[in-house]
């Protein structure tokens, strides 16, 4: 089967549009979204709807997945609002085109099955017809057979109502042929054999692939040869008896350039064929039943077998045993190291976000109004350094961070990152709150107050000391993931650089805020007004050195 010379494209594009609309050139994503506000300034939430969805097509060939998920999640809510059933399925069915069926089969499947009740309910049956191919293609390849069966027999069954070519008729019949081998269900399997002899008899099979609505052939044969190992051997004869229905070679009519009745000649001598080997097979079945007779006559012989039978049936059971045995030891050898992945995953980033990419393959950027960084620095830090090897200075800073990650996580705060000597967390993120300012202040007078009794012991012993400077500021920042192959959970924005300014214009053993925060943690702390003191790149910034709690 030639295969259409989109079929490696439509494979790498995230499974946002099909191949179809490859074809075409995408409009402009700010014209459309022009075309948009106009519709919506006329209440045309129809017209609205149609447009939200070649713009998602649009931003996601440009690249720009979270602009194209917002444009498909519009498209719905313009659609609801039209009334259109049959334009609100639609809108679910290329929703469920945008995710990737590998990352993200859940959602995909759902969306697909929302479209296929409104399809029902508006009796659009084209489009019904369309979904339905997609639900049965998709659970097919990810193997959720359950589904494909259910789907696959109501498109099998009711093609007289939905346009279905030949070529895709075989091909759902193969497919069902494959999962009914699988679950050993011999009338069903003998049921899709029966209707690929029909459809193989009839049909005039296209050569224009599509593997976008179309089964891939490919996938096809590979599950069919491993159902046809796993199943039984009823089932492996009467594959065998029918002429191996699958792929089975039809007769070769010469081409265009015979007549009908040679074509008809040709035919009729095939079906022949066909019958006399059957024929062949009903005998050789009569006499294997000739030799069973005989044998039950010998007592002795009856015997013999069912001793044999025994002992055959107990080596089996030991085998399944034994297979059962190793099939358990690797299921749990599996889930062990998914509770590692998923862990390590946990230890990277915070749970929403991985949640978020689990699901969907990506992590959306979110604005936040009030959150509050924190940073860190070692005053001196390369002349310390000098004064130990490098494996000295590893194992100090793990010292010194570990217990800083112990403070952020007891005051509910986020750990960013950590640049050299330097260490920054947050409050406020990615669970939104509104006492982030105070609950970040309290960690910093905590970590001053360790790094003051740890110099403490070391000037005692005579050793040297490391001093720390610390800045704190408040505001709106976007947080987000960055990288495809190694993750990284950051935040931005002015916000961010002010809390570094705060850290560098700061004093060895303080906790420096700047005026953001102070506005929201006078009423709890003792602060010390320092005046508008220069800072780099911001100008002069209002300060306040934390003094410690207020006595309540």
């Amino acid at each position: 089967m030639k295969k259409c010379k989109h079929t490696s494209l439509t494979r790498c594009v995230f499974g946002l549009i099909l191949a179809a609309f490859l074809c075409c050139s995408f409009q402009d994503p700010k014209q459309l979204d022009q075309e948009i506000a106009n519709a919506l300034k006329t209440k045309d939430f129809a017209g609205a709807s149609r447009l939200s969805i070649k713009a998602g097509e649009a931003y996601a060939e440009a690249g720009k997945i979270t602009i194209a998920e917002k444009c498909y999640k519009n498209a719905i809510d313009y659609a609801t609002k039209s009334g259109d059933k049959s334009l609100l399925a639609y809108s679910y069915e290329a929703n469920g085109d945008f995710f990737l069926p590998n990352l993200a089969y859940a959602s995909k499947i759902k969306n697909y099955q929302t479209a296929e009740s409104l399809y029902r309910k508006a009796n659009d049956y084209q489009g019904l017809t369309s979904v339905l191919k997609k639900l049965t293609k998709y659970s097919f390849e990810q193997k959720n057979e359950t589904t494909a069966l259910k789907y696959g027999k109501l498109l099998l069954d009711s093609v007289q109502r939905f346009t279905v070519s030949e070529f895709e008729k075989l091909n759902l019949a193969k497919a069902l042929l494959t999962i009914t081998m699988k679950t050993k269900n011999v009338s069903e399997v003998k049921k899709y054999l029966q209707t690929l002899q029909t459809i193989d008899k009839e049909a005039v099979l296209s050569t224009n692939y599509n593997p976008d609505t179309d089964f891939d052939e490919e996938i096809l044969k590979k599950e069919y040869a491993k159902a046809l190992q796993k199943t039984t051997p009823e089932i492996q004869n009467l594959i065998k008896n029918q002429e191996q229905i699958i792929d089975k070679p039809k007769p070769n009519n010469g081409g265009n350039n015979l007549s009908e009745l040679q074509q008809r000649e040709i035919e009729a001598k095939w079906q022949k064929e066909i019958i006399a080997k059957q024929q062949e097979l009903s005998r050789l079945q009569g006499v294997e039943n000739d030799r069973l007779i005989i044998g039950i006559i010998g007592s002795l012989l009856i015997f013999a077998i069912s001793i044999i039978a025994l002992i055959g049936r107990q080596i089996a059971n030991r085998k399944l045993a034994k297979q059962k045995a190793e099939i358990e030891k690797q299921k749990a050898e599996i889930d062990e190291e998914r509770k590692k992945a998923e862990a390590l995953l946990l230890n990277v980033l915070p749970k929403e976000i991985a949640d978020e990419l689990k699901e969907k393959g990506y992590a959306m950027p979110r604005s936040y109004e009030i959150v509050t960084v924190l940073f860190t620095d070692f005053k001196g830090f390369t002349q310390i350094a000098e004064k130990f090897n490098p494996q000295q200075i590893v194992e100090k800073l793990n010292f010194f961070f570990q217990k800083f990650d112990e403070i952020s996580q007891r005051h509910n705060l986020e750990k960013i990152k950590t640049l050299g000597d330097g260490y920054m967390c947050a409050g406020g993120v990615p669970n939104q709150n509104s006492t982030n300012p105070i609950e970040t202040v309290k960690a910093a007078l905590e970590m001053q107050q360790f790094m003051h009794e740890w110099n403490a012991e070391r000037i005692q012993k005579g050793e040297p000391t490391f001093e720390l400077r610390l800045g704190i500021n408040t505001g709106p920042l976007v947080a987000g993931v960055i990288g495809t192959n190694k993750f990284a959970y950051d935040i931005w924005g002015d916000t961010v650089n002010l809390a570094s300014r705060m850290e560098s214009s700061g004093e060895i053993g303080k906790v420096n805020i700047s005026g953001a925060t102070y506005a929201w943690v006078r009423d709890y702390f003792e602060c010390t007004y320092r005046g508008k003191v220069a800072a780099k790149n911001k100008g002069e910034v209002d300060m306040y050195f934390v003094e410690g709690e207020k006595i309540r």
